[in-house]
């Protein structure tokens, strides 16, 4: 049999005149203890404290007040949820809930040495043999709970062409990175519920609750923190909102009998909750956005001990069934899907009475579980109450109601709720005294009877109680159904003619609409046609009438040497006479776009840049004259240009000079390479006959 190792402990004690509130962070003394002092330090600060806590490892961190690591609840807590998981902390004076002692009363009742002004070191040290005995209250401000959130790490940004798609990819990168870490956390064997905002591409977030303390969590995470990029996984331990004191141990747990409830459950990103007693009287409603079941137990435990968990929907939920088995508590869960209007009613009906209403749908589904119960069960429980009130011996009214909630039928829900005890016999007076021992057993026998008849009054209470709100619940409830009965045959009636007109005005509706659109199409079809027809004229005019003049020499402009671009000017100007063209850009031009102007007619080709050898020979060949613009004054007028006449004619003559020179040129070439051939075939000739 291996013995037990003693565990590491470091407690550490305030330093005087040092405050948690201040804005310089206090000094401690502190000790470490295993068996006996390792080491003890005079002087640390919060910081190197939290550092020595995280490098050792220990089992317990003790200290003889919480509140000297801060000054305020969520400090402490905030603090302590930085300490490794391992570590316990430890109170050795106690807790305000079970009594606090005093570190002197605490040494000397177990035999310690202790100065009548211990300094802070030798205060240190008491606490550690203190701890290392078993003294204390235990303390807890982390849930053994792990929050993991997977989301985007950058923005989206305010647009542009590629924004979809890398929503598209960051939303499947997200999807991919949470099912990652769920299997991981599924492979681990550790509970977790999962919350996620789907897209039509993935998934936008993920929360995922895991049921495990942080450093467990974060060591199977860890590798998918950076694996892939933009994809941010943040993982945080579950804090509680106030300092939770554990039970000392040897202490009763049990303080007084604890209050039956039936909860009502709406799972979801928010989940609602509703909770009520067994008789049916609605004590709490509350809703919450990513609540975990840690969350859901804690806020449950404080009003009671839950008997059945409702839920809204069939089937169950996974998160509503994990909740009933760490309860354990039966689960209900309706025969069919409720409607919202269903739900509406029956949340209605069970509120009536009650200040509490739900302020959401998600407290009003998560009541309208509870009232289904009820509802469900009520044949059961008015039979119940009047086998009981036939019976000839005592029950305890809420077990026999807690027997029906929880599924069992009338005759267990009474054998189970029976008051064993003694009737009183009623006896006819003694003349003599009795004996001290039958005056003793006398005393024993009344205490019994007078705890058992407190039994009996607070069951009647409870039963008296169930009973005036079953009434009250069944009068108002005939009162509103004559009401809704007679209004319920006046609406029928009027919505039945209503519907009847409605439907055929929407059929008319959708007919005019469809007409409609079809119009406004055709109108604005015809809009844009007229414009570009105006357009077109209003060009031609101001052509014509700087033609007229004489003064200048009105040319068409084409953007761009392309078939397309030029396509577009045969279309408009097909019939226009003196057809003189400024080519703007002329690089992408080859012979077939040459070809093209040459066949548009046109006379004079004036170009901004430098045109292709295949472009400018085809129109040399057609005798179509190529004119540098830079030669040219040129004014643009809206889609055209005009060109000074005299200026452009000079041009055009010097083209065509050089056109005839180069042609005299290339004839005498000619010539000179025919006479050329002709001698060397002569020379041919003469010497074969030789």
């Amino acid at each position: 049999m291996t013995e037990k190792t003693p565990p590491l402990i470091i407690s550490f004690d305030i330093l005087p005149q040092q405050s948690p509130s201040s804005r310089r962070s206090p000094k401690y003394a502190i000790a470490i203890f295993k068996e006996d002092i390792l080491e003890s330090i005079n002087s640390v600060s919060r910081t190197e404290l939290l550092k020595r806590v995280r490098q050792l490892n220990p089992d317990i961190l003790a200290t003889d007040n919480l509140f000297e690591l801060a000054s305020t609840e969520k400090g402490v807590i905030d603090y302590l949820s930085k300490i490794p998981s391992k570590t316990r902390i430890v109170q050795v004076t106690g807790s305000p809930i079970y009594g606090l002692t005093s570190i002197t009363k605490l040494a000397k009742r177990y035999g310690l040495q202790i100065e009548r002004h211990p300094t802070p070191i030798e205060t240190a040290i008491l606490i550690a043999k203190l701890a290392a005995l078993g003294v204390g209250t235990e303390i807890s401000a982390l849930a053994r709970e792990t929050r993991i959130i997977i989301s985007r790490a950058r923005n989206i940004g305010p647009g542009g062409f590629s924004q979809a798609r890398f929503q598209r990819r960051m939303h499947g990168a997200i999807q991919q990175v949470a099912r990652s870490i769920i299997d991981k956390v599924a492979k681990a064997q550790m509970d977790y519920d999962q919350y996620e905002t789907r897209t039509a591409h993935g998934w936008s977030r993920c929360l995922i609750h895991v049921y495990d303390s942080f450093d467990n969590v974060s060591r199977i995470v860890q590798s998918e923190t950076n694996r892939i990029a933009g994809v941010a996984v943040r993982i945080s331990p579950v804090k509680h909102r106030t300092i939770l004191y554990l039970q000392r141990k040897g202490k009763n747990n049990q303080v007084g009998q604890r209050q039956a409830l039936v909860v009502g459950i709406d799972a979801g990103t928010t989940v609602g909750i509703a909770i009520s007693d067994i008789s049916g009287r609605v004590i709490a409603l509350q809703s919450g956005r990513s609540l975990s079941r840690g969350d859901v137990i804690r806020y449950l435990v404080k009003f009671g001990k839950p008997i059945l968990i409702a839920a809204d929907v069939s089937p169950a939920p996974n998160f509503i069934e994990k909740l009933s088995t760490s309860l354990q508590a039966p689960l209900f869960v309706p025969e069919r899907l409720l409607s919202v209007a269903e739900k509406r009613e029956l949340a209605k009906s069970f509120t009536k009475d009650s200040n509490g209403q739900p302020k959401n749908a998600h407290q009003r589904d998560a009541l309208a579980a509870i009232a289904n119960v009820f509802q469900v069960y009520d044949r059961k429980l008015r039979l119940l109450h009047n086998r009981l009130s036939e019976s000839e011996h005592q029950h305890d009214v809420s077990e026999a109601l807690k027997a029906i909630l929880q599924g069992g039928s009338v005759h267990e829900a009474i054998d189970q709720s029976v008051i064993i005890g003694e009737p009183v016999k009623v006896e006819s007076p003694q003349t003599e005294f009795p004996k001290q021992e039958d005056k003793v057993l006398t005393i024993e026998k009344l205490q019994q009877d007078i705890t058992q008849l407190r039994r009996q009054i607070d069951s009647l209470q409870r039963q008296l109680e169930f009973e005036k709100n079953r009434y009250l619940q069944s009068q108002d409830s005939l009162t509103q159904l004559d009401k809704k009965h007679r209004q319920t045959k006046r609406k029928l009636n009027r919505a039945l003619n209503l519907e009847k007109r409605e439907q055929r005005r929407d059929e008319l509706l959708s007919r005019k609409d469809a007409e409609i659109t079809r119009l406004q199409k055709t109108i604005q079809k015809t809009q844009e046609k007229l414009v570009t027809a105006e357009h077109t004229i209003t060009n031609l005019k101001l052509m014509r009438q700087l033609e007229n003049r004489g003064e200048v020499q009105p040319i068409l402009v084409l953007p761009l040497f392309s078939q397309e671009e030029i396509r577009q000017l045969i279309s408009r100007y097909s019939k226009k006479k003196n057809k003189i063209v400024l080519i703007q850009n002329p690089s992408g031009g080859g012979s077939s776009t040459a070809e093209q102007m040459i066949q548009f007619g046109v006379q004079v080709i004036i170009s901004k840049g430098k045109m292709s050898h295949l472009a400018l020979d085809h129109f040399t060949s057609a005798d179509i004259p190529v004119i540098e613009a830079k030669k040219l004054r040129l004014t643009m007028v809206d889609e055209f240009a005009v060109v000074d006449i005299d200026q452009l004619k000079a041009e055009i003559e010097e083209w065509q000079k050089h056109h005839k020179a180069a042609e005299r040129e290339e004839a005498a070439d000619t010539i000179e390479r025919l006479i050329e051939e002709y001698r060397h075939e002569r020379r041919n000739e003469e010497s074969e006959r030789k």
